[in-house]
C-alpha cells in the first residue's frame, strides 16, 4: 500500500488540504489509523508533501545575526529576486513589500507615527495594505518638503497616503525643509498646527526614516551643494543623511550650510540657512525608529547610523543584507 503513490497523494490531500484528521481518513478509506499515519510519513519522504517552516519577519537566522551584529532590535529582509526591470527597481520593490507588511502589524490604534521622505519610504507606504480595523492613528511629517517635483520628496503627500491606508489622520508640515531667511521660519512657526506637530514629535510611537548615501550619483540633498561644500563634507567624513541631515561617526553635523555661498542656487540677501524638521532629541525619543533603505553605497551609512542609535529597526533587501553581513565580518 505504501508504494501506491496515488493513494499516498489522496491521504495527504485529505489530511493537509481538506483538514480531515487521521481517524476520519481511516474510516473514509477503510484503513487502520496506524496505516494512515505511516502513509503520511511516507508521503513526506517521497516529496509528495513538502512542509516549509517560514519564520516571521525579523526571525530568520540572517535577520537575527544582523540585528545582533548591528546592535539593534530587529532586521527585516525583503527577498530580492531577479525580475524584469533594473536592479534598483527590484531592490526597492522587495524592500517596499516587506516594509508595508511590517508596518501594517507594527502600527496599532491610537499611535503617533512620524514619516520622512525618499523613494523607498514612499514606495513602502504605497505598499502598505489597507488597515480598516485601526482607530485614532495620527501621521505627521518629520521634515519639511523639498523644492523638488518628485512625489517621494513631498513629505505631506507621503503622510497623507499613509494616514489613508491606516484610516487615521495626517497633520501637514507646510514648511520647506531648508529656508534661507529666519523671517520665513518665524512666519511658518506661527501656523496654529505647528504646536500640534511639535507635540507629536515629542511622543512618537514609530518614526519611519530613509537613509541617503554620501557618494555615487548626487541626489537630494547632496546634489544641492557646491563642490566646495561637498569637499567640506568629505573632510568631515560624512557617510550619509537621515531626514536631510548629514552624519558622520560622531553624529549629525550641525551647520553643514551656514550661508548661501554653499548652495548651488543663487539666493540673494541671505544671511543664514536653517534646517526645519524634527529636532534630533525628539527623534531619539521615538519608541521605535524604523530605517527603510537598501543598496551597497548605503552600507557605511547603515553601520554608522546603527552604532549611533539613530534607528533600532532596519528594513532592507536580501542583496544588501548579505553585503552588510560580509562587511561586518571583516
Amino acid at each position: 500500500m505504501l508504494d501506491d503513490r496515488e493513494l499516498l497523494y489522496t491521504i495527504a490531500s485529505l489530511y493537509h488540504e481538506k483538514g480531515k484528521n487521521q481517524q476520519e481518513i481511516s474510516n473514509l478509506l477503510n484503513l487502520s489509523r496506524p496505516m494512515v499515519s505511516r502513509a503520511l510519513a511516507k508521503a513526506e519522504d517521497l516529496g509528495i508533501v513538502r512542509i516549509q517552516v517560514i519564520p516571521p519577519a525579523g526571525c530568520s537566522p540572517l535577520e537575527m545575526d544582523l540585528a545582533k551584529a548591528l546592535g539593534i532590535k530587529r532586521v527585516v529582509i525583503g527577498q530580492y529576486t531577479e525580475q524584469s526591470g533594473n536592479d534598483r527597481d527590484n531592490r526597492i520593490r522587495a524592500i517596499a513589500a516587506s516594509a508595508g507588511s511590517f508596518l501594517s502589524l507594527a502600527v496599532q490604534s491610537g499611535m503617533a507615527v512620524g514619516v520622512g521622505w525618499g523613494i523607498t519610504v514612499h514606495r513602502s507606504i504605497l505598499a502598505l495594505p489597507d488597515c480598516p480595523n485601526l482607530k485614532g492613528v495620527t501621521v505627521v511629517p518629520m521634515v519639511g518638503s523639498a523644492g523638488r517635483t518628485e512625489s517621494h520628496y513631498q513629505v505631506n503627500i507621503i503622510a497623507d497616503r499613509m494616514a489613508e491606508k491606516l484610516h487615521g489622520n495626517a497633520l501637514f508640515f507646510n514648511i520647506p525643509a531648508f529656508v534661507s531667511d529666519l523671517k520665513v521660519r518665524d512666519f511658518f512657526s506661527r501656523d496654529p498646527q505647528m504646536k500640534a506637530i511639535q507635540d507629536l514629535w515629542n511622543r512618537l510611537d514609530i518614526a519611519i526614516v530613509g537613509l541617503g548615501a554620501f557618494g555615487g550619483t548626487p541626489s537630494f540633498p547632496v546634489g544641492e551643494y557646491t563642490l566646495e561644500a561637498l569637499e567640506d563634507l568629505q573632510r568631515q567624513k560624512v557617510v550619509g543623511d537621515i531626514l536631510g541631515r548629514f552624519f558622520n561617526t560622531e553624529g549629525f553635523i550641525g551647520d553643514v550650510a551656514p550661508d548661501d555661498s554653499l548652495i548651488t542656487r543663487p539666493m540673494p540677501n541671505v544671511n543664514e540657512k536653517v534646517y526645519l524638521g524634527i529636532p534630533v532629541d525628539a527623534l531619539r525619543k521615538a519608541k521605535q525608529i524604523v530605517c527603510i533603505c537598501g543598496g551597497s553605497l548605503k552600507i557605511p551609512g547603515i553601520r554608522t547610523a546603527a552604532a549611533l542609535n539613530l534607528f533600532d529597526c532596519l528594513i532592507t533587501d536580501s542583496q544588501t543584507a548579505e553585503q552588510l553581513a560580509e562587511s561586518l565580518e571583516r
